[in-house]
């Protein structure tokens, strides 16, 4: 079975291939450039990785959560962040996240999207849906929502677009941007700066190869930027990010499994 058929249908079954237990975060340095965006926060793998194995370690159910630093938006009355929730369990982790919007003159918190891990398939769902804000153009969001397998090499990148409320209208609805279908690889960079209302994906037919640079838009037209570009490494940080604890400072152990269930696709991560 090809990764370009996994990456056109996520549903597909994943079974069968060999765990990596460090891939997700390998995969994400060695197939990192530099993004548009300064503002753009790491991904905290090593806050994931490290949650895990304490759940390994208790043999309970932990949980944890993630906020990221506001991001500001050119209209001073707003700003948003995103917040990552982890369960996990001895053999298993499930992350999902939500991107708010906070009013900043009545601090009226509003949700603009949440990335679910169990969007596609609820007979298969995916381990981890991220959804990560990168940077303002004007008045519109540009985000990345990051899905994908733990400890595999399957994941994928959507851009998701939103502009900001006008006093006449409510929350807006999102726009999903998706990258060329069928490819080995696909990760939102940022903003176009060739061209305004179009976002940079790089994009490979595998994962070998060095990816090139395309442009999407609202148009859904790809236009090809660069036949190659080179990567740089991007570490796993916290940095941009506010750990939320329990008192005491350690996460609380749980018996219940919150709905993660041994067995089945959830065992890849022993």
């Amino acid at each position: 079975m090809s990764w370009a058929l996994l990456l056109a249908n996520p549903a597909v079954s994943s079974s069968g291939r060999i765990p990596s237990p460090h891939c997700c975060r390998e995969q994400d340095a060695a197939l990192s450039v530099q993004r548009s965006s300064s503002s753009a926060v790491s991904i905290p793998w090593d806050w994931v990785y490290g949650l895990q194995e304490q759940a390994r370690q208790r043999q309970c159910t932990v949980v944890g959560l993630l906020r990221s630093d506001p991001l500001p938006a050119p209209d001073p009355q707003w700003q948003v962040y995103t917040r990552l929730d982890l369960v996990a369990t001895p053999e298993a982790g499930r992350l999902t996240s939500v991107l708010f919007a906070e009013n900043t003159r009545t601090q009226a918190l509003q949700v603009v999207y949440q990335a679910s891990a169990s969007v596609y398939d609820p007979a298969e769902p995916l381990d981890f849906a991220m959804i990560l804000p990168l940077a303002w153009q004007g008045n519109t969001l540009l985000a990345r929502e990051y899905e994908g397998w733990f400890q595999t090499d399957l994941s994928w990148d959507r851009a998701v677009v939103w502009p900001l409320p006008t006093s006449s209208t409510g929350i807006p609805p999102v726009q999903i941007w998706d990258p060329p279908p069928a490819l080995g690889y696909a990760q939102l960079l940022g903003w176009d700066p060739q061209a305004r209302e179009r976002v940079l994906f790089a994009v490979a037919d595998s994962l070998g190869e060095m990816p090139r640079l395309v442009s999407v838009g609202p148009d859904r037209q790809v236009l090809l930027r660069a036949p190659a570009v080179a990567l740089s490494p991007t570490p796993s940080s916290l940095q941009g990010w506010q750990e939320i604890r329990p008192k005491g400072g350690e996460p609380l152990c749980h018996q219940s499994r919150f709905g993660l269930e041994q067995g089945g696709e959830n065992e890849k991560l022993n």
